[in-house]
């Protein structure tokens, strides 16, 4: 297609475009509230029933964020067969996406991002298989649990390289940690103890980059293996850096991990910034690029505390933050923002020699010089408006996930969890502690924090 040819189909689409984006732009954020209203108050099947309702609003190209949304509002209710049902179903559309076309790809350049589908962020990607992973656990499908976790590793892997190992969110130090809990689990202990370590150095990553810190506990984990494998060079070390000695009485104990989602995920919105670009008289004229940009939704001021409690035995555990999405959400963005970048100026620059060549075009006609001018301001007005940053996002996810992890004499117990803040009671339920398991249990305090102070 010659330059002419591109500037003409540029001007074309962009001003043909305007009304369905200044309609589509209206945005989803009514319908979201009720959603999300209706999750902080732990009201899931209404959540379900609101998306169900405003299924319209997503639209052919938000298939994948319709999917996702479904498939986490289920997760948080504890259907876990629906949740995975349409996790699964957003994943096959996301890899269906990978054989996109081309010429809309094409179009994306011309006018935005929103006129594609939309596949995700590559960190949405990645906590797709998350909660995958977890639904699976709660159905007691470990090896279908791991199979998750090493898609995990997979993706991210894949991102890597794409991103030429210049990209900050590489290992997964939560799913490593769980699938270390499931290896243990089913009585595989080197592998269990080589999912700890690697969890406990990605966690070194985790602290310099989104400042969370490995777990207290995974210290213990690693002695307990590694002294079960006579691994004595390791135990050492891990001793060394605050692991606490491993004894064989308590071989005969089990224990209860803790996830608590905390606060809603983060947002998008939409930041510009301008681009200056000579004109043939050397007259600069200013655009503005659209580019999206995350926004926190959490404080990050909140911990539980829980207690498990039996007829011979009780103890008592604080929360640690295991998983800042927020945190992940942000440097993810900021690592592919060089690409956003690129193509935005891009954009910027085709639409200009399109508006160029049509004010062109006007001006041979002397005569009408007033209308000459109401269609350049027209055209540039019309160009402006079409450049709109992509704010879509699975907004669903929470900010962030807790977790503890308590040992306890076999038999049945109570299990209490308490925002520490507010003393509000999240959950009050038994559980039976089994010798050498571990059972899993998931609490949502998915509210909606004011952000009015800085997080």
């Amino acid at each position: 297609m010659g330059c002419s040819k591109i500037i003409k189909t540029t001007l074309r689409w962009t001003v043909a475009a305007l009304s369905f984006f200044l309609v589509s732009c209206a945005g989803t954020d009514t319908f979201y509230r009720k959603v999300e209203e209706s999750i902080s108050g732990q009201n899931y099947k209404d959540a379900v029933e609101e998306i169900d309702r405003n299924s319209d609003a997503y639209g052919d190209k938000n298939s994948v964020l319709y999917n996702l949304d479904k498939g986490i509002a289920f997760h948080y209710g504890g259907e876990y067969d629906s949740s995975i049902g349409y996790l699964l179903t957003a994943e096959r559309i996301i890899e269906d996406l990978y054989t996109k076309s081309i010429s809309v790809q094409a179009l994306s350049l011309l006018l935005n991002d929103n006129i594609l589908p939309y596949e995700g962020e590559d960190f949405e990607k990645v906590f797709l298989n998350v909660i995958l992973a977890l639904n699976f656990v709660q159905k007691g499908m470990t090896e279908d649990a791991l199979v998750e976790a090493r898609k995990v590793d997979l993706k991210l892997r894949e991102y890597a390289r794409k991103y030429e190992e210049k990209n900050r969110y590489k290992e997964d130090a939560f799913i490593r940690y769980i699938a270390g809990v499931l290896y243990e689990n089913d009585g595989e202990v080197n592998d269990a103890f080589i999912s700890y370590r690697k969890s406990f150095e990605s966690y070194t990553s985790y602290s310099t980059e989104y400042g969370t810190n490995a777990p207290s506990f995974l210290l213990d984990d690693l002695v307990r293996t590694a002294t079960q494998l006579s691994f004595n060079d390791e135990v050492e070390r891990y001793l060394s850096l605050g692991g606490s000695a491993y004894l064989n009485d308590e071989k005969k104990r089990g224990s209860v991990v803790i996830l608590v989602y905390t606060g809603m995920g983060p947002m998008k919105s939409e930041e510009r910034a301008g681009v200056s670009i000579p004109d043939s008289s050397g007259t600069l004229h200013t655009f503005q690029i659209a580019l999206p940009k995350f926004q926190p939704r959490y404080n990050g001021r909140n911990t539980y505390e829980v207690s498990l409690t039996s007829e011979s035995d009780s103890s008592l555990q604080t929360t640690e933050v295991a998983e800042d999405i927020t945190a992940i959400a942000g440097k993810s963005l900021d690592d592919r923002l060089t690409l956003v970048y690129l193509k935005s100026g891009g954009r910027a620059l085709l639409k200009f020699l399109a508006a160029e060549k049509l004010k062109h075009e006007m001006k041979k006609g002397k005569k009408r010089e007033a209308t000459n001018l109401l269609g350049s301001l027209a055209i540039d007005l019309v160009v402006g408006a079409t450049e709109k940053a992509d704010v879509r996002c699975w907004r669903l996810l929470p900010s962030e996930i807790q977790i503890a992890r308590i040992y306890q004499t076999p038999g049945p117990c109570t299990i209490t969890v308490q925002n520490k803040e507010s003393k509000r009671i999240l959950k009050s339920e038994t559980v039976n502690i089994r010798s050498g398991k571990t059972t899993f249990v998931i609490v949502n305090d998915m509210q909606i924090f004011n952000m009015s102070s800085k997080r």
